[in-house]
């Protein structure tokens, strides 16, 4: 029996719609520099703030693991805690420039939000990989 997202009142419409536009278009991987070309249409075609709805979690950026916990991602939720302790000691040597390693780590994570969460309610995924 598959899961159908469109039907569970627990979730937001937010996240509903993230999950039609990931059903529809798949994921864009953070380290992607060239997205696919079906992707960045679909992605273009959005206005300004869908584009960033659907691309782009706040609470995972502002909270991280805390709200990865809240989402019951609580593997990734670990992983990312001992990512940011790993990344945490060359930044303190890159002085006052450490902090660029934080924004990125952060952008990171509330990319991936989105894709981790699709794949745990939708797809039964829910793994320790990152």
């Amino acid at each position: 029996m598959s899961y159908n997202y469109r039907e569970d009142s627990t979730l937001s419409e937010k996240w509903k719609t993230r999950f039609d536009f990931c059903e529809k278009h798949g994921f864009l991987d953070f380290w992607q520099l060239v997205p696919p070309k079906e992707y960045k249409e679909a992605f273009n075609k959005l206005p300004w703030l869908e584009r960033i709805k659907v691309r782009f979690s706040l609470r995972a950026y502002v909270f991280g693991c805390i709200y990865l916990l809240c989402l019951g991602l609580w593997r990734k939720a670990i992983l990312v805690f001992l990512l940011a302790i790993l990344l945490s000691i060359p930044a303190m040597f890159l002085g006052r420039y450490g902090y660029i390693v934080g924004l990125v780590y952060s952008v990171f994570i509330a990319q991936n939000t989105i894709k981790w969460f699709y794949e745990k309610k939708v797809k039964g995924i829910d793994n320790w990989s990152l």
